[in-house]
């Protein structure tokens, strides 16, 4: 019976080859969209799921005065094991702020190079999650000071093939230098994780041991990232309601001197890739969102092109009728039919399936490339098997109603000829291509408004000049301590303008903040202000704006005890910019009061990207707040650029012999903070246009069945002297309104949702109604190109060839 209804399908294919073709193209687009979406899906979630008793694992996180920290206080890890029994093990994991590269050189020095994504932590970080060891023993292997585990890529560069456990690597960052001994090599096994470890380094080190034990203070929010496993997952809810208590007892005193209020609550490690989103994330971290609008848009253009069969099948019902009167005169039962007409689509669907195989070979690539991925069809194997599932859910979603309305065919009707196809029928086609187009629309409007949005940010006044600015990491000891002489030596470059250095630049995570009050107030009336620890060129080379007061220099030895604010922190402490220079603010440090002199104000400049308000910020030369200077600004001229950066190169090579040379560029590292919105941005357009393609494929033959219809009618207009002009706009009009009413349904809809993903930012565009009127026009016009193609095909036919038999 199979055999018969594939054999059937199979010459309907062939007598109805270009419909058929249009049908397996559109299916073939669909499939191959909605898997290369769903790959992409699979790996979003795959975070974080290798972990043993992952469901136990959770993360320690702060809401500071309405504010949500990652980050967390020194002593919470000890805390938490000491007072609930419920917590089986606690470890702590820590970033040091302003290094983000770590310079590696061999015992010999020979082998050096940078490596990114370094963290210090707890000897029981294996303890709690799960890495698949190479070389070394992951029970012991940080429980040693000094002791450092790296990956199999570090291993093999650093020492080829050979087990480098027990081998040294000397790590140099801008405070030390250490030996750290190699205890552990880690697999690459493809897992995903929210740290993106390259390098693990005991916390109990020469370097960053005594700091890490020195952070006692329970009101500072420090860099810790604190992890802990409990006995039974199901407790977490019992614990997070004891924190509260928790915290009063523990911090009570710290939290009474800095007059702050912090309330702590946990994050389930399977929700913290996807679902966190807070200040002080270790890297940056997917967003659920995403998932979801690629999820919908991968359902629905496999819909859209589902409709394309749906409304050929069903508007091409007349040439089947007969074939169905006679089926059932002889006796063939409905679910025969039903049967035929379903195993009919499977085939179509199987067909695409095998079209869209060799187009994901071929566009895996540039997919991975939009999305900085490198999915592989074999990284999940179980993708063959939801491909296999997808192409028959497409040819049973694709085949149903087409079915079931080709098989309820009376036969007494359809043998004597009098076989129309049905109004509801008609009004069913006319809604799915209602669907088809507001959905691409829909699509359109929304690459449209993150376009405009993207070109909004990067256009952006910042405040500051991020043009032709070169950032040079001083991620060494010596580049940190040569930083003077390195830039007199490039001083003497006519290209270089200017020179400075800070502890962060703008664009950049700054992780450093304190609260002060203002005269006449107290510590319950504190400011929560980030500050950069600078040199006196700094405000100069970036361009920032003094509004009032002036900068540093030299020549003021009292500047090491003074501060230039921007505007919105003397708006908050309640100065006036016009009077605040020579004014006072406070911190009570612990047991001691800190007083700062504000000596000048610079207007507000985005030091965090567009996505944020722009916070109360300080700069200061003090080297109480930061004592390293961990990057270098260089204002340049433009022209030869590559000449330029050979000439910083070479100074730099001079004074630093043992640092290698790095750069980039302000205005690049700047806009990397929406490097996922703009890969949205690019997915959406490429979305919206495939979705157009399907559409206008399914609209392609609807119109050529529309032609084909209304052949005599045609001829005998023409013979009456209609016009080509004439016929054409006939033929075009239905369609075009049906594409009119999909602009109408599609606007509300997507302004609602724009306007939602615009609350994302902080600062953003306007959604205009120009774009509306631009996404409309598009659609109209790409519609009446596809349809006038058939249109004026039949305007042009021979009204003697269509009437000849009449």
């Amino acid at each position: 019976m199979i055999r018969n209804y594939l054999k059937i399908g199979w010459r309907s294919l062939l007598k109805n080859k270009v419909y058929s073709a249009i049908n397996v193209l559109g299916l073939a687009i669909g499939i191959t969209t909605c898997t290369l979406i769903t790959l992409y899906v699979m790996d979003e979630i795959s975070y974080d799921k290798h972990h043993v008793d992952g469901e136990r694992i959770f993360r320690m996180a702060s809401d500071v005065q309405g504010d949500k920290w990652v980050a967390a206080p020194g002593p919470l890890a000890a805390g938490l094991k000491r007072d609930f029994p419920e917590v089986e093990q606690v470890t702590r994991l820590l970033r040091m702020p302003g290094i983000d590269k770590f310079l590696l050189k061999n015992a010999t020095g020979e082998k050096q190079f940078y490596e990114t994504n370094g963290y210090y932590v707890d000897s029981t970080f294996f303890q709690i999650f799960t890495y698949d060891f190479k070389y070394g023993d992951q029970k012991t292997a940080l429980n040693q000071p000094n002791s450092i585990v790296i990956t199999e890529e570090i291993a093999g560069k650093m020492f080829g093939n050979a087990n480098p456990v027990d081998k040294i690597i000397n790590v140099n960052l801008p405070f030390a230098v250490t030996a750290y001994t190699v205890k552990g090599v880690l697999r690459n096994n493809g897992h995903k994780s929210h740290i993106p470890a390259n390098l693990l380094l005991s916390m109990n080190n020469s370097d960053v041991g005594q700091w890490a034990k020195g952070q006692t203070d329970w009101a500072s929010n420090n860099i810790f990232h604190t992890y802990f496993k409990l006995k039974n997952e199901e407790q977490a809810a019992a614990l997070e309601g004891k924190l509260g208590a928790f915290l009063k007892r523990n911090g009570a005193a710290d939290f009474k001197v800095m007059q702050i209020s912090k309330k702590l609550f946990i994050q389930p490690l399977k929700d913290i890739y996807l679902y966190s989103n807070f200040d002080f994330e270790i890297a940056p971290n997917g967003n659920v969102k995403y998932l979801y609008i690629f999820g919908s848009v991968a359902a629905f253009l496999l819909l859209i092109a589902c409709i394309n069969f749906m409304n050929l099948s069903t508007a091409r019902s007349e040439k089947r009728a007969k074939e169905v009167g006679i089926k059932k005169v002889v006796g063939a039962a409905r679910s025969a039919l039903v049967g035929q007409f379903l195993w009919e689509s499977l085939l179509l669907s199987m067909l695409a399936l095998l079209i869209s195989l060799p187009f994901l070979e071929l566009l895996l690539p540039l997919f991975n490339q939009l999305t900085n991925k490198t999915l592989t069809l074999l990284q999940h194997p179980e993708i063959y098997g939801y491909l296999f599932a997808l192409t028959i859910i497409t040819g049973l979603l694709a085949g149903f109603y087409p079915a079931f309305y080709l098989s309820s065919f009376s036969p007494i009707a359809t043998l004597k000829g009098r076989f129309k196809n049905n109004i509801p029928a008609i009004f069913v086609r006319k809604g799915l291509v209602v669907f088809q187009f507001t959905v691409s629309i829909v699509l359109i409007l929304g690459a449209i408004l993150i376009s405009q949005q993207m070109d909004y940010l990067r256009n952006q006044n910042l405040g500051f000049s991020e043009n032709q600015k070169l950032i040079l990491p001083l991620q060494t000891t010596e580049a940190g301590q040569n930083y003077r002489t390195f830039k007199n030596e490039i001083a003497n470059i006519p290209q270089v303008k200017s020179s400075a250095v800070g502890s962060t630049y703008p664009g950049i995570e700054n992780v450093l903040d304190m609260l002060f009050y203002a005269e006449g107030k107290t510590m319950k009336e504190n400011v929560d202000v980030s500050f950069a620890n600078i040199d006196n060129d700094y405000i100069k080379t970036l361009g920032i704006q003094l509004v009032q007061g002036r900068g540093f220099s030299k020549e003021f030895t009292a500047d090491s005890n003074a501060l230039v604010l921007n505007e919105v922190a003397i708006k908050k402490l309640g100065y006036n910019i016009n009077n605040a220079v020579g004014k006072k603010i406070y911190s009570d440090f612990h047991d001691r009061k800190i007083v700062m002199t504000i000596i000048g104000v610079v207007k507000d400049y985005h030091f965090e990207s567009l996505q944020q308000e722009i916070k109360p910020l300080a700069l200061t030369v003090s080297p109480f707040f930061s004592s390293t200077n961990t990057y270098m600004i260089v204002d340049v001229q433009g022209g030869n650029y590559g000449a330029l950066i050979g000439k910083i190169g070479d100074a730099w090579k001079k004074v630093n012999p043992g640092s290698p040379f790095e750069y980039s560029f302000l205005d690049n590292d700047f806009q990397k903070n929406y490097e996922k919105e703009e890969r949205t941005s690019r997915l959406i357009q490429y979305f919206s246009l495939i979705g157009i393609v399907i559409a206008c494929l399914g609209l392609f033959g609807l119109a050529t069945f529309t032609a084909e219809q209304r052949t005599k009618e045609i001829g005998i207009r023409k013979v009456l002297g209609a016009s080509v002009l004439g016929i054409t706009t006939l033929l075009s009009g239905d369609f075009l309104k049906l594409v009119f009413i999909s602009i109408l349904i599609a606007t509300p809809i997507s302004w609602w949702a724009m306007n939602k993903w615009l609350e994302n930012f902080a600062f953003k565009t306007t959604v205009s109604w120009q774009i509306f009127v631009v996404a409309g026009i598009a659609a109209i016009l790409v519609a009446f190109i596809t349809i006038s193609f058939q249109s004026i095909k039949a305007a042009l036919t021979n009204p003697v060839k269509t009437l000849k038999s009449e």
